[in-house]
C-alpha cells in the first residue's frame, strides 16, 4: 500500500546548512514503512529529478542532472538536500516543495483499539498541531478547546482531521 502526501502537509523539524548543500529534515513520513540506513528506492518526488542517497551523502556535490538528493535512514526521518545555489533560506525552499507531492510505501498497519487522533492543518494545509492517540469523546474536547482559545485575528482559520490510530507493525 502506498500513501501520497505534499511537502506543505509534512512537518518540518530542521533546517541544516552544509558546505555544499543545504537540507531539510522532516518527521518521520506518516505509517510509512520503516527504512534501512541503505537505499531502498520506494520513494518517488513528483514533477522533479531526484535521487536516493545514504544520509553520509546529504553534503556530497549533487549531480547536476538532480535538483534535490534525499536519504531516508533508520530513524525514518525524510532528509531532502538541495545545492545551496538553489535556495538560500528555509522559507525559498519550503516555498518551492509546497506544491510538491512525495509517494512512498506504508507499512504494515492494525487499528489500534478505539483510538483516533487529530490533526490540525492552517489555512495552508500546514499540520500546526496533532494529538496523541485519544477516545472520541475526547477529541470533541480537543476541539472545543482549541477552537475557544485560539486568536482567529491572528492565525486564520483551521482544518480538524480525525484520523484512526494504528499501530505500525
Amino acid at each position: 500500500m502506498q500513501a501520497i502526501k505534499r511537502f506543505g502537509e509534512l512537518k518540518l523539524e530542521q533546517f541544516v546548512q552544509g558546505v555544499n548543500n543545504n537540507w531539510l529534515i522532516f518527521s518521520p513520513l506518516p505509517f510509512g514503512r520503516q527504512h534501512s540506513s541503505g537505499i531502498d528506492g520506494d520513494i518517488i518526488i513528483s514533477a522533479t529529478p531526484t535521487i536516493e542517497i545514504i544520509d553520509a551523502d546529504l553534503d556530497v556535490v549533487i549531480d547536476p542532472q538532480y535538483t534535490y538528493a534525499y536519504s531516508v535512514a533508520t530513524d525514518n526521518k525524510f532528509k531532502l538536500a538541495f545545492s545551496k545555489t538553489s535556495y538560500k533560506d528555509k522559507s525559498s525552499a519550503m516555498e518551492a516543495l509546497e506544491c510538491l507531492s512525495i509517494k512512498y510505501e506504508l507499512e504494515n498497519l492494525v487499528p489500534n483499539g478505539n483510538y483516533y487522533r487529530v490533526v490540525v492543518r492552517n489555512s495552508l494545509g500546514e499540520e500546526v498541531h496533532r494529538t496523541n492517540p485519544l477516545l472520541l469523546d475526547q477529541v470533541d474536547k480537543v476541539i472545543s478547546t482549541l477552537d475557544d482559545t485560539r486568536d482567529v485575528s491572528m492565525s486564520g482559520y483551521v482544518r480538524y482531521e480525525i484520523e484512526r490510530d494504528y499501530i505500525v507493525n
